[in-house]
This record gives C-alpha cells, structure tokens and sequence, in this order.
C-alpha cells in the first residue's frame, strides 16, 4: 500500500511541479520545500499501469453517460412517436451491448496505443538528445521525459473535455521534460515536438504522390 502511495505521489507531483522534478531526475537534488525527500522516477510499467486506471474509469463514465442519453432518447421518441415504442425496447439491449464493447475495446487497447505512441516518442527524443550531446544519458533522458508525459491522463476522466485537455497537457509535459530534463533551448523543445508531425505529413505527402503517380 505504501509502494502504490509512493507512485502515486510521484504520478501526481509531475502535474503539479513538472520542471522542477525533471531538474531533480536531472540533477538527483531535493525540490525546495520538500525536507531533501526525492521523489524517485517511475518507470514506464508503473506510470501505464496508473493511468490504465484512469482509463477504465473514463470508460465506466463513458457507459453510464451514453446510456443515459440514450435512454432518455428512447422515452422522448416513444412518446412522440408511440410506433417506435417496440422498435426501440427491441434494439436498446443490443445498443446497451455495443457501448459497452466499444468501451471494453478502448480499455484494453489503451495499453497498446499508449505504449506505441511512448517509444514513438522516446526514439524521437533519443535521436535529439545524441544530437544535441553524445555522452548525455539519451536512454534515461527520454524514458523519463515520455513516461512521466503520462501523467497528464489524469484529466481523462472528465467528461467531453477530458480528451483534449489530456492532449494539450501531455505535449506541456514533454516540453517540460524537455527543457528541465535534456536541457534543451526553447526552439529546440518546438523543433522535437513539432518532429513527428512533420514526418507524418511528409509520409503522407509521399504517399499521396506515388498513389497519384500511379493512377495517372
């Protein structure tokens, strides 16, 4: 119980102080305030499986939400239109089915996709970091700035907006990780992270270009 306090305690420190426990990754020196407490990083395995929970809680509230609309569609359409009565008690239980897969696939597929996108990530910043100093620690370096990144699905458990604020958060903590971790400048944090989107419209530029160069 303890061990999982202490990793939540590091999960959640990222969001409130995130440039400075990059700098004490960095630097392995005490956050001011902090008594000399050292927060220790966490790895990829434990900041996954953190955010796997809130995960499964987006997905539970996903359920009860759709449901909720979708009942409530069902008892204003059979009122309007009492024919569709039937129709619809006959096809809720198998929509009620269908959110509740569709919510069971995002579960067990966030696991995958978030690791993906993470060594994505980490291989991008690895290649920067043997760039910008051969004998900085590139592995270490990334592995922290990604997987600390994922404290920012914290915020996926709020309801419609909790997606996007995840997204703008995550790329605010990589920038973090970035600056107070790799020691990066300010235009070379932008230049990594804008990387892999301009690989992704240069791939499908290419793309584009040999499916045109073959139907023409």
């Amino acid at each position: 119980m303890k061990n999982a306090m202490r990793l939540f305690e590091t999960y959640m420190m990222v969001l409130v102080h995130p440039f400075r426990i990059h700098q004490q990754f960095r630097h392995n020196l005490p956050m001011p305030n902090q008594d000399g407490h050292l927060y220790p990083p966490l790895t990829l395995a434990e900041s996954l499986g953190i955010s796997w929970i809130f995960s499964a809680i987006r997905g539970l509230g996903k359920i009860i939400i759709l449901n909720y609309f979708l009942q409530s569609f069902i008892s204003m359409q059979s009122e309007n239109f009492p024919i569709l009565q039937e129709l619809m008690a006959n096809s809720s239980i198998s929509t009620y089915y269908f959110l509740l897969f569709s919510a069971a696939l995002d579960i067990i597929f966030f696991p995958v996709s978030t690791l993906i996108i993470t060594q994505l990530w980490s291989w991008v910043i690895r290649l920067y970091a043997g760039w910008l100093n051969e004998d900085l620690p590139k592995e270490q370096i990334a592995d922290e700035i990604t997987t600390h990144a994922l404290s920012s699905n914290l915020f996926i458990i709020i309801p419609f907006l909790g997606d996007l604020i995840q997204s703008v958060l995550y790329y605010f903590l990589l920038y973090s990780g970035l600056r107070a971790n790799l020691g990066a400048s300010r235009s070379l944090a932008w230049v990594v992270l804008l990387t892999p989107t301009l690989f992704g419209i240069m791939l499908i530029s290419m793309l584009a270009f040999i499916v045109f160069y073959l139907v023409a």
